[in-house]
């Protein structure tokens, strides 16, 4: 069976082959926008930031923490921006739903997005300055990823990045690391599971396996790179995948294959947590398990759903039934639903 690789380059190939004409969009498929946003720009040295008088004061203090960021990631990965890149604000999330800047839709666990095509960032605010820090922060990263991929041209680079064809590992690893720094309570807390269970991925599999997460582990991969060779060589890279390809960048970066550096970093990981056995009972002696394959498909349910043909909520019931008590006719409790959800970041972030 063929492995299908998990990238941005396949990210950006579904939306040009998903590209409609207008006369071939319907109604119902387009956003719906429930208002009219009269926007406004402030203009920095190095960007353009749209906004709303709703949001005017936020902006202000948008526009500085970006180019606060501009001047860390621009010397660490070795990059000036040759014209000002648009950011795009939006006052609250739902307001951010109604977005047309980016096609399809937006789910409530994205914090912002930034589009290949334009370098367009968009994200909305929710109230805590930390979240909108890390944030433009992560999308920033894309859109120095974006403009290495196509040397400094908006709307080039498609076939630069088709043949660099980054893993979302790459990616989203490298504007995790970027924006948060080496450590990070959800990464760490990511890599004592799979370091303790057994399952923590090689580079191929975050590659190939779309089931693994990219955003943690990437993220400590990209951490133990930082750690060990210093954060410019992450700006070495980048630069040198748009000609070497990923694996020769790394290889030309760090003098080894991503194979050694899978082995290295797994070892390094496992010598950090596994020694914690000791310490710590596993989960399984004082609680039981409850998001299994037996038991919920390992999914998390936020909301009940009808079974199809009702078989499901007749067995539900039945054995709710308490002892002494009639189960009355018609009556049913509804099952779980058997869609996946996840929290993720943009690049699609």
């Amino acid at each position: 069976m063929s492995r299908m690789r998990w990238t941005a380059a396949t990210a950006v190939a579904l939306a040009l082959a998903c590209a409609l004409p207008a006369a071939a969009q319907y109604f119902g498929q387009n956003k719906v926008q429930y208002r009219t946003f009269d926007f406004r720009i402030i203009q920095t040295e190095h960007f353009d930031i749209y906004y709303y008088p709703a949001e005017r004061a936020a902006a202000l203090d948008a526009a500085r923490i970006a180019e606060r960021w501009y001047g860390r990631l621009s010397r660490v990965l070795h990059h000036e921006f040759q014209g000002r890149k648009p950011i795009l604000l939006y006052a609250s999330h739902s307001d951010f739903q109604q977005t047309n800047a980016i096609s399809g839709e937006l789910g409530e666990g994205t914090g912002g997005v930034t589009e290949f095509f334009k370098h367009r960032m968009v994200l909305p605010f929710t109230g805590a300055y930390e979240e909108l820090e890390h944030v433009i922060g992560h999308e920033m990263v894309h859109q120095f990823q974006y403009d290495v991929f196509s040397r400094g041209r908006i709307g080039a680079g498609v076939q630069t990045l088709i043949n660099v064809n980054p893993p979302l590992w790459f990616m989203e690893g490298m504007a995790e690391y970027l924006s948060i720094g080496p450590l990070d309570p959800h990464t760490t807390m990511w890599l004592r599971d799979a370091a303790l269970e057994g399952h923590l991925p090689t580079i191929e599999q975050l590659t190939y396996d779309p089931r693994i997460f990219p955003y943690r582990f990437g993220h400590a991969l990209f951490a133990y790179v930082g750690e060990r060779w210093g954060d410019e060589v992450i700006g070495e890279i980048l630069q040198s995948s748009t000609a070497s390809g990923i694996e020769g960048a790394f290889r030309r970066a760090l003098g080894m294959s991503l194979d050694d550096l899978s082995n290295e970093w797994r070892d390094a990981v496992q010598t950090t947590f596994l020694p914690q056995l000791a310490e710590h009972y596993r989960a399984r002696r004082i609680a039981q398990p409850l998001l299994t394959e037996k038991r919920s498909e390992g999914t998390l349910h936020i909301a009940p759903a009808l079974s199809p043909d009702g078989k499901a909520i007749t067995r539900a019931c039945a054995s709710s039934t308490r002892p002494g008590r009639s189960r009355p006719t018609g009556v049913s409790s509804p099952s779980p639903p058997s869609t996946r959800t996840r929290t993720t970041s943009s690049s699609s972030t």
